[in-house]
């Protein structure tokens, strides 16, 4: 830079680059300041996009996004008026270490989803364990999964050419068992002044007896003339029993009978956690509706644990 010396218009000149440099200055400051806001309101919105988890569209329909096994239909005034869940169709939350969605009833027919019986507000679903694209009420699902297993064994049945197939459920609260368990007996015993602590091991024997009670049964007689044909399975698909009398009537020398006790721990309807979830989202609905919610879900799935299906079939 070149200065001008000249007594008259040297200082003018020179005092007209001090007001330049102090203009950029202060245009520095004031595009410092506003970064610095932008970025403090951009942090804050991100913190509120974490909070809330909102679902968009977009993020809903892209191939990586994963439907959850469990869907709550609620109404959208729920989260209305919050600017990170503006144009959302839900959002997501882990209740009991599972993740739910909170789908809003507006957004049913854009999700793709068929909800069964019927779509309805303040309702949890779970996913259909054979197709994706259904969703179970929770009231019902382990009633439709039982009619489902139901028919699937005597669909087993006629496929197979039987003559008469029944079934039988039975249930039970606990496994009957009998358990030994060792309890420590302390005795202290003064020596001297000195508390001396002796040990006595002492075996308790303890036994508990269990009722297995009749929850249903079924029973249905085929004109056992059909011709075999191989049943598409769903409930029962690996189930070794089942697969062993299917291999059994297309050997050469068919079975006549056959008496199969099938575990309801081998095709549970969910597992336990899911069902211990299903619970939370339950009772957090209810709260909201100002009603009490009731822990129904987790005792069924304990119960189908110990139930059985007992299957005969006779050819």
């Amino acid at each position: 830079m070149k200065i001008n010396l000249d007594p008259k218009k040297g200082v003018a000149k020179i005092a007209g680059i001090g007001k330049d440099l102090g203009q950029n200055a202060l245009t520095n400051v004031q595009q410092g300041a506003k970064a610095l806001a932008d970025k403090t309101k951009d942090d804050a919105y991100q913190r509120r996009l974490k909070k809330f988890n909102p679902v968009f569209p977009d993020v809903y329909q892209s191939e990586e996004f994963h439907v959850p096994n469990i869907i709550a239909i609620v109404d959208d005034a729920e989260r209305r008026g919050i600017d990170v869940c503006e144009g959302a169709i839900g959002w997501l939350d882990k209740v009991n270490g599972v993740e739910i969605m909170y789908l809003y009833d507006e957004a049913v027919g854009l999700s793709g989803l068929t909800f069964i019986p019927v779509a309805k507000c303040d309702a949890v679903y779970c996913v259909d364990n054979f197709d994706r694209e259904k969703y179970i009420q929770a009231d019902i699902v382990f009633k439709r999964a039982q009619d489902e297993k139901i028919a699937e064994l005597e669909d087993i049945a006629c496929c197979l050419g039987a003559k008469r197939c029944s079934v039988k459920i039975t249930e039970s609260t606990e496994d009957s068992q009998e358990e030994k368990r060792a309890a420590e007996v302390k005795e202290d015993i003064p020596v001297k002044g000195v508390n001396i602590s002796v040990s006595e091991g002492a075996e308790q024997e303890m036994s508990q007896s269990h009722k297995r009670h009749q929850k249903g049964w079924i029973s249905t007689t085929f004109e056992g003339n059909a011709i075999l044909t191989r049943p598409k399975l769903k409930w029962f698909a690996h189930d070794e029993g089942i697969l062993r009398l299917i291999e059994m009537r297309f050997s050469g020398n068919p079975v006549t009978s056959r008496h199969l006790e099938l575990s309801g721990a081998s095709v549970a309807t969910m597992s336990q956690k899911a069902a211990y979830a299903v619970d939370g989202a339950v009772n957090s609905l209810a709260g909201k509706a100002g009603t009490k919610g009731k822990k129904t879900m987790e005792s069924r799935a304990k119960k189908e644990l110990h139930s059985e299906l007992i299957y005969i079939v006779e050819f």
